[in-house]
C-alpha cells in the first residue's frame, strides 16, 4: 500500500511549536493511528513508520519540545519534564484527532525509555480515547534519580544529564509522580517490553511494574536485548504491532 509523508505541527498550552511527520496511508481512511513518543535526549524511532504505513496504519512521530539535543520543535531542554511532556503529547493527542484520515476509535500511543513513561501518564489520563498502548523499556528508573544522583546533596537548578542540560524542574517533577498507580490504573490493553540486557533501566523495573498490571496488560522480555531491545528484534515488533492492532492479540 502506497502512503504520503508530511510535516504536521501541532501546538501545546505554552505556544510552543511541536514539530512533527505523518505518515499516511494512501488507501480509504479512516485508519488507525499509532502516536511514538522518543525518549531521553534522542528524537530516534524504535519504530518502522514506512512499513506500518504500507499495511494500513497511519504513524506520528514529534520531537518533544526541549525534549533531545536535536530537537526540531521549540523550547529549551531547560524548560522540559515529564509534566512538559505529558502536555506535549496530550495535545499532540487533540490535535490528531481532529484529523480526518484518523480512526478515531483506534488511537494507540506508543513510546520508548522516557517516552515510554509519557505514553503511560497519558494513556492513564486519556484512556477513555485510546484503543491500547505499546511501551518499550519505559525508564520506570527516572524515579531513582533524585536518590541515585543527589543523595544528601543539593539538587542544582541547573545540571548536565545524559546528553542534555536540564533543569532541577526535571527531578521536582519525577520525584512527585507514582509512576506504578498509573500502571495500575490502566484498563485498555497494553504490550511492555524490556531487553534482559538493559545497560540504562534495569530489567527488575519491568518485574516491579509487572506486579501493577490488570489482566490488559503483557509483559515481553526480549532474550540478549540492551535498551535499544528494537536492534535485532525488528521482525518480531512489527509483528506483535501488527497484530496488536489489527487483531487485538496480546
Amino acid at each position: 500500500m502506497e502512503f504520503a509523508k508530511e510535516v504536521l505541527y501541532c501546538k501545546n498550552k505554552r505556544n510552543q511549536k511541536i514539530y512533527g511527520e505523518i505518515y499516511i496511508p494512501q488507501k480509504k481512511g479512516p485508519y488507525p493511528l499509532l502516536i511514538f513518543s522518543h525518549g531521553y535526549g534522542y528524537n530516534m524511532s524504535y519504530i518502522e513508520p514506512e512499513k506500518l504505513a504500507s499495511k494500513g496504519i497511519s504513524v506520528y512521530l514529534f520531537d518533544f519540545c526541549g525534549g533531545s539535543f536535536s530537537s526540531r520543535s521549540e523550547g529549551q531542554s531547560t524548560e522540559m519534564s515529564i509534566m512538559t511532556e505529558a502536555e506535549d503529547l496530550e495535545c499532540v493527542l487533540d490535535e490528531m484527532k481532529n484529523q480526518n484520515f484518523v480512526d478515531k476509535e483506534r488511537i494507540y500511543l506508543s513510546g520508548c525509555s522516557l517516552g515510554g513513561i509519557i505514553s503511560i501518564i497519558v494513556g492513564e489520563r486519556r484512556q477513555n480515547e485510546l484503543k491500547g498502548l505499546i511501551l518499550y523499556c519505559p525508564a520506570l528508573s527516572i524515579q531513582d534519580l533524585e536518590n541515585n544522583l543527589f543523595k544528601d546533596k543539593q539538587i542544582p537548578e541547573i545540571m548536565k544529564l545524559g546528553n542534555m542540560i536540564v533543569s532541577r524542574k526535571y527531578i521536582d517533577d519525577a520525584r512527585g509522580y507514582d509512576i506504578y498507580n498509573s500502571i495500575k490504573n490502566i484498563k485498555i490493553p497494553f504490550l511492555y517490553y524490556h531487553g534482559d540486557r538493559d545497560e540504562l533501566v534495569d530489567v527488575e523495573y519491568a518485574y516491579k511494574a509487572q506486579k501493577y498490571f490488570n489482566n490488559n496488560g503483557k509483559l515481553i522480555i526480549l532474550k540478549n536485548s540492551s535498551h535499544m531491545l528494537n536492534l535485532g528484534n525488528e521482525e518480531r515488533l512489527f509483528s506483535d504491532l501488527i497484530n496488536f492492532i489489527f487483531k487485538g492479540q496480546i
